[in-house]
């Protein structure tokens, strides 16, 4: 039995495949509930962010605009614009957000009289015919369009904030304070002298002002069952959001799987990896909303300790070679395994608690830690053994399909995995007989095969597997309590 154990939690921990997680180039803001993307993205981050372009105010769309209809985004002080017939940089384009403001409140900033004064050098702009002094002009030249100029140049500057248009003076602005202010082709530059250096010069919100104040979002509230969970355990998460159409999530790295109950609350089950540090793991939660936004809640929940034994093993060279020889086989099966973990059928199949899949003595225990070599404690026994004479019976635990049937794998010998619905799955191995199909239903207590001593394994038993996702949680606490 310690050959078994030796060999199959080695082969596991060496060459198990992971699911990749998929990259993007898109970055949620959780305070509006939008996603900014590709080129656009790329211009936000690289050209002021926050303090120059401000929170994204709806979704990249076909917009009109003064100079024609293009793809475009609303943020809260600009309006970016893709024009992909330009080359890049120039392909985004800020909008003249300062002009049609002015535009849509009457103003003709032509006629408009000489204003307040502002202490500091002047640069006196022809195109337009106004000054831009003291504060406003460091400001101006220090901030620009990123186009590859040493430092930041004039054509820069205009690019980012374009030509002023009146003179300074006195205005109340959409926060109903009293400041100086000048307007410019593509913004408002407002003087806040209290405030600290950085910011006694602030950028006026006009697109907020254009298209008004984004809508706020619904509180999303989160439900853990256990709010405290070992190591190696589950957890039913619930979300009361009525009006979202979809949720995602993670805990930890770990996909979560939502789904909306007869209630109305979504809920997903989640597992703590055993190797899961004590303390508090990530659970972060995505849930889409009608018009289009997402309301994003991050959370922790707390992992306690589960004490799991350890266990140092000194590989054989015996061993190693079997491994080495058998490496291209085993990394074969593992990638066909590793493949359903992530899988996630929406009906529930299974109800209530699940049961022994087979009579026997329990001969290694779900969790145990091990160290090879000396090495670092970096793999697990990731099921429950079950020891008794081959030819003992092996019966499903819980109502589930079966998505693997092998009768002769070199690790797991006769191998049954079955997929119970929701991303829950139960894996059996080292079986002499394998008495189920693929595609096959079968019920609770239904016979799936007989325990035997194939694969690495020096004696007969049945290693018993509980999988929530790729995550391995402890078989006995499915058969001790009903999970949702």
């Amino acid at each position: 039995m310690r050959s078994r154990i030796i060999y199959l939690a080695l082969v596991l921990a060496l060459l198990g495949l992971l699911p990749a997680r998929a990259q993007s180039d898109a970055r949620l803001f959780p305070a509006t509930g939008w996603r900014v993307a590709g080129r656009l993205l790329a211009f936000w981050e690289r050209n002021g962010g926050l303090p120059i372009i401000g929170l994204p105010l709806g979704p990249q769309a076909s917009l009109a605009t003064p100079e024609g209809r293009f793809s475009a985004q609303w943020f809260e002080r600009n309006r970016l614009e893709l024009h992909p017939e330009n080359p890049a940089p120039y392909d985004v384009l800020l909008g003249r957000l300062g002009a049609e403001l002015l535009q849509h409140q009457g103003r003709d900033w032509r006629r408009e009289a000489v204003g307040e004064p502002l202490p500091g050098p002047c640069r006196f702009m022809a195109a337009t015919e106004r000054s831009v002094c003291g504060p406003f002009l460091a400001y101006w030249q220090a901030h620009g369009v990123e186009l590859g100029d040493p430092g930041v140049s004039e054509r820069e500057s205009l690019a980012l904030f374009g030509y002023p248009l009146t003179a300074p003076r006195y205005e109340t602005n959409s926060s109903g304070d009293r400041v100086l202010t000048q307007w410019f082709e593509r913004a408002r530059f407002e003087w806040h002298p209290a405030n600290p250096p950085a910011y006694q010069v602030l950028l006026g919100r006009l697109g907020v002002e254009l298209i008004g104040e984004p809508a706020p979002l619904p509180t999303l509230t989160v439900q853990l069952d256990p709010t405290a969970v070992l190591q190696g355990r589950s957890v039913v998460i619930g979300v009361a959001l009525p009006e979202a159409q979809a949720l995602r999530g993670t805990l930890g790295a770990a996909p979560l799987a939502f789904f909306r109950e007869a209630d109305g609350q979504w809920r997903a089950l989640g597992g703590v990896p055993v190797l899961t540090p004590p303390g508090s793991l990530s659970l972060r939660i995505e849930a889409d909303l009608p018009d289009g936004r997402v309301v994003a809640h991050t959370t922790h929940l707390r992992v306690l300790d589960a004490r799991y034994p350890t266990e140092n093993i000194n590989l054989p060279p015996a061993v190693q070679d079997r491994l080495n020889r058998n490496r291209e086989a085993i990394a074969r099966e593992n990638a066909l395994v590793n493949s359903i973990w992530p899988q996630v059928t929406p009906e529930r199949l299974w109800s209530g608690p699940f049961r022994m899949p087979a009579e026997g003595r329990i001969s290694s225990a779900f969790g145990t830690r091990r160290s090879y070599n000396g090495g670092p404690v970096n793999s697990f026994h990731e099921g429950l053994d079950i020891a008794n004479a081959v030819g003992t019976p092996v019966v499903a635990p819980a109502r589930g399909r079966v998505v693997l049937a092998e009768r002769n794998l070199v690790v797991r010998g006769g191998a049954v995995i079955l997929d119970h619905g929701r991303g829950v799955h139960t894996g059996f191995w080292h079986m002499a007989e394998v008495l189920v199909q693929p595609g096959q239903l079968v019920e609770p207590g239904q016979l799936i095969g007989r325990i035997g001593a194939e694969g690495m394994v020096t004696g007969p038993h049945l290693h018993w597997d509980v999988r929530i996702g790729s995550v391995n949680v402890d078989p006995l606490e499915w058969v001790a309590r009903a999970w949702p």
